[in-house]
C-alpha cells in the first residue's frame, strides 16, 4: 500500500502547510480524498467539485475557499462548530440521517463492484466473499444490510483498488468515476467491473439547517452554471468518457495503417522470396503488386469510414444531449426569458444554415414582445407588438424574403434598423398552446440556402419543446391568477370586519418581499413571501367581533382570543395543498427572538425565517400606522424602536439588515 501511504503523507503535509488566506465570503469544508470529484496534488486542491464550487463563486461574486479535511466526518463538524459554511461534497440518501441540509444535487454517482480479471465471480458470490470498500461512506452502509458478510472497511479509494489488486480481498465497491479515474493514475491493468451498478447518493453542497440563505443562493448559482453550460463542461472534462473518441479512432486506425505497412512488407518480401526461388515471370510479380496496392486502397477507404462514423456518431451525441438538456428546462420554475434564450442558442447551432434568429410570445396582456434575439439589435426588445403585425406559420415552414408589409411604418423602420441585411429566407414555427397561436420561432439567413431535411427535423423538435415551455407556462399564470383572485376577495372580506386590517396586509406583504429581495431572496421565494403576508391575518376570520373591532385596549381575556389568531391562520392554510407552504410561515409571525412571543413560545432559529421577515415588516406597518388612541410613528423613530427590540423581539441579524433597508427604501 506504498502509493496510499505516500498520499495520505501528502494530504497531511498539505493540511498542516496550507497559507494564511484573505477572508473568503464561502468557505467550503471538503473531505479531501475523493477523486476525481476531490483530490491533492501537490499543494493544491483539483477535481470536479472544486472546479464547481469555483464557478459558483463566479456567480454569486464572492470569494471562496477550502478547508481540506482527512475525513467526511471532519467536513461536517467544521460547519457544525463554524469553521466552515458548506460542505462541498455530500452523499445524501434516504434515511441517512444526515445533520446538515442538501442543496439540490448536483450529480448522480453510479456504484460499481470491481474483481480481479479471470476470478469469474459474480456479484451475489461476492456476498460471502471479502469485498473492500471506504470506511464510514454510504457505500459501507449499503453493503452490509445487503447481505454482504464480510466487509472490509478501509481509509482510501487507493487503499481499496490495492487490496483487490494485491488479492487480500475478493472485490472492490467504489464510485465508478473514482474507479476509472484511479486505475489509470495507478497504472491498475489486472481489474473489471461487473455489470451490475446501484446509485445510492446523490452528491449535493451540505448547509447548516440555519443558513437557509445560503442553501437558496446555492441552489441558484447551480442552477444558472446548468442552464449556461458551463456545469456541463466541467462534467465533460473531469468525468465524461467517449468509447469510441476521436483519439480511440486515430489510435485504431494509426495502428492498422502500421499493421498494414508491416504486412505489406512481409507481403512483399515473401512475393521476392517465391519470385526469385521459382523464377516467376514479371506478369506474377506486377499482379501480385496490384493486388497488394487494391488491399491498401480498401485499407485506406476504410479508414475514411470510420472517421465519417466517429464524426456522425460525435455529431448525434452531442445534439442528443443538448436536446436533453433543453428537456430538462421544462419546469415551471425556470424564468421565461432563460429557457427561450438556450433554445433558440440551441436553435442556431442545429441549424447550421441561420445566422440570426428570434423568439416572440405573447403576454397576458395581449401584445406581442421579443423573448429572445441573436443577431439582430435589442432595440427590437423594446416593441409592443399586435398579433396581426406578426407572421404566423401553420407548422414549421420555409419562408422567403420575409416582409415588414403589416406593420406601421414606425415599427417596420425598427426592424430594418435592427437587421444588419435583409432576410434571405427563414425557418418559422408557431408557439402552439390549446390550439391558439401564441408565438413564432425563426431563425434566419441573410443569403440564400437550403434547409437540409436534418435541420428542419431538429428545428421541429425544439419548437414543439418551445411549444410545451409556453403551455406549462400558460397554464401555470392563469391557475395562479384564480388562486390569488381567490385569495384577495377573502382578504377583502376580512377588511369588511375589521377596519385597522384594511391595506395592513398588503403593505406588509409589499415590504417583506421587498426586504426579502433586499436581503438576497430571488425569484419565487420572494413571491411567496408576499403572499404570506397577504395572508398573514387571514386567522382573524375565527376572532369575534367584539374582540376584532374594539376601538380601545383588550382585556386580558380579549387579548388571549385576539393571540389565538396565528393558529387559525396556520390552521386554514394547512388545509390547502397550495398554500400548505405558507401555514408555518403566517403562524409564527407573532414569536419573539427571546421565546416570549405566541402562540409556541419558539426561540431564536426555532422560528422559520420567512416568519420571522414577517414579524419585521407586521411590526414596522402597526407602529409606523395611525390609530384611533395614538399617532404613528415616523420612519427614524421606527428604525430606533427595531434596533431596540434587535435580540429580544426581532432576530438580531435581521433586525440590523430592516434597518439598512427602511434608510435606504424610506428615508
Amino acid at each position: 500500500m506504498q502509493h496510499t501511504f505516500k498520499k495520505i503523507c501528502v494530504l497531511l503535509v498539505f493540511l498542516l502547510l496550507l497559507p494564511l488566506q484573505a477572508k473568503a465570503d464561502i468557505v467550503f469544508s471538503v473531505h479531501a480524498n475523493n477523486p476525481p470529484f476531490v483530490y491533492v496534488e501537490g499543494k493544491e486542491l483539483k477535481g470536479f467539485a472544486v472546479d464547481l464550487a469555483k464557478e459558483i463563486g463566479k456567480v454569486l461574486n464572492e470569494k471562496v475557499d477550502f478547508l481540506p479535511t482527512s475525513y467526511q466526518s471532519e467536513a461536517i463538524e467544521a460547519v457544525k462548530d463554524g469553521r466552515a459554511d458548506a460542505v462541498l461534497v455530500m452523499g445524501f440518501y434516504e434515511g441517512a440521517g444526515n445533520s446538515l441540509v442538501p442543496t439540490d444535487p448536483y450529480f448522480y454517482p453510479y456504484y460499481v463492484m470491481a474483481v480481479r480479471k479471470g476470478s469469474n465471480l459474480k456479484l451475489d458470490d461476492l456476498k460471502q466473499k471479502s469485498v473492500a470498500v471506504v470506511g464510514g461512506s454510504a457505500l459501507e452502509s449499503y453493503l452490509i444490510p445487503n447481505g454482504f458478510k464480510n466487509v472490509v472497511s478501509l481509509a482510501s479509494h487507493e487503499e481499496v483498488l490495492e487490496a483487490l489488486e494485491s488479492g487480500q480481498v475478493d472485490g472492490a465497491f467504489m464510485v465508478e468515476q473514482s474507479y476509472g479515474y484511479l486505475t489509470e493514475k495507478l497504472e491498475i491493468s489486472d481489474t473489471i467491473l461487473l455489470p451490475e451498478k446501484v446509485q445510492l447518493a446523490q452528491y449535493a453542497i451540505g448547509v447548516s439547517e440555519k443558513n437557509s440563505i445560503l442553501r437558496v443562493r446555492l441552489n441558484d448559482a447551480i442552477r444558472q452554471l446548468q442552464v449556461s453550460g458551463v456545469y456541463d463542461q466541467l462534467v465533460e472534462r473531469w468525468l465524461g468518457k467517449n468509447e469510441l473518441s476521436p483519439a480511440f479512432v486515430n489510435t485504431l486506425i494509426r495502428n492498422i495503417a502500421i499493421g498494414a505497412a508491416i504486412g505489406a512488407i512481409v507481403v512483399a518480401l515473401v512475393f521476392y522470396w517465391e519470385l526469385k526461388m521459382l523464377r516467376s515471370n514479371r506478369r506474377e510479380l506486377a499482379a501480385a503488386y496490384e493486388q497488394l496496392a487494391a488491399e491498401n486502397q480498401q485499407l485506406l477507404a476504410s479508414y475514411e469510414e470510420i472517421l465519417n462514423a466517429n464524426k456522425e456518431l460525435e455529431d448525434m451525441r452531442a445534439k442528443e444531449k443538448s436536446l436533453l438538456g433543453l428537456m430538462g428546462q421544462l419546469r415551471p420554475d425556470v424564468e421565461d426569458e432563460s429557457f427561450y434564450s438556450y433554445l433558440l442558442e440551441l436553435a442556431l447551432s442545429l441549424v447550421p444554415e441561420a445566422q440570426a434568429g428570434s423568439i416572440l410570445v405573447r403576454d397576458d396582456d395581449g401584445y406581442v414582445r421579443f423573448r429572445a434575439i441573436r443577431g439582430y439589435s435589442s432595440l427590437l426588445s423594446t416593441l409592443d407588438l399586435r398579433p396581426e403585425w406578426v407572421y404566423r406559420p401553420q407548422g414549421v415552414e420555409v419562408v422567403r424574403e420575409l416582409r415588414d408589409s403589416t406593420m406601421p411604418a414606425e415599427i417596420a423602420a425598427v426592424f430594418s434598423s435592427a437587421r444588419p441585411s435583409p432576410i434571405v429566407v427563414s425557418l418559422a414555427a408557431p408557439l402552439i398552446v390549446n390550439k391558439q397561436w401564441y408565438g413564432s420561432v425563426f431563425v434566419d439567413s441573410f443569403e440564400e440556402v437550403d434547409f437540409n431535411e436534418q435541420s428542419i427535423e431538429l428545428f421541429d423538435s425544439l419548437t414543439s419543446l418551445a411549444s410545451a415551455f409556453t403551455a406549462l407556462k400558460v397554464h401555470g399564470r392563469t391557475a395562479n391568477r384564480f388562486l390569488k383572485e381567490i385569495i384577495l376577495i377573502l382578504v377583502k372580506a376580512l377588511e369588511y370586519r375589521d377596519s385597522y386590517t384594511a391595506g395592513h396586509s398588503e403593505r406588509v406583504a409589499k415590504i417583506a418581499s421587498d426586504f426579502a429581495s433586499f436581503i438576497g431572496y430571488t425569484g419565487s421565494t420572494s413571491e411567496d413571501i408576499y403572499w404570506a403576508g397577504i395572508l398573514h391575518d387571514i386567522g382573524k376570520v375565527g376572532v369575534p367581533d367584539f374582540v376584532l373591532k374594539k376601538p380601545g385596549s383588550l382585556t386580558p381575556e380579549e387579548y388571549a382570543e385576539m393571540k389565538k389568531h396565528p393558529v387559525f391562520s396556520e390552521e386554514i392554510l394547512e388545509g390547502s395543498e397550495t398554500l400548505r407552504k405558507y401555514a408555518k410561515w403566517v403562524g409564527s409571525h407573532h414569536e419573539r427572538w427571546d421565546g416570549k412571543g405566541y402562540p409556541k413560545g419558539l426561540v431564536g432559529e426555532e422560528i422559520p425565517l420567512e416568519g420571522r421577515i414577517l414579524s419585521l415588516a407586521d411590526s414596522f406597518d402597526a407602529m409606523s400606522t395611525d390609530r384611533p388612541y395614538r399617532k404613528g410613528k415616523n420612519i427614524q423613530e421606527s428604525i430606533e424602536e427595531i434596533l431596540r427590540c434587535s435580540g429580544t423581539q426581532f432576530d438580531p441579524y435581521l433586525a440590523t439588515q430592516f434597518a439598512h433597508f427602511l434608510k435606504r427604501y424610506f428615508l
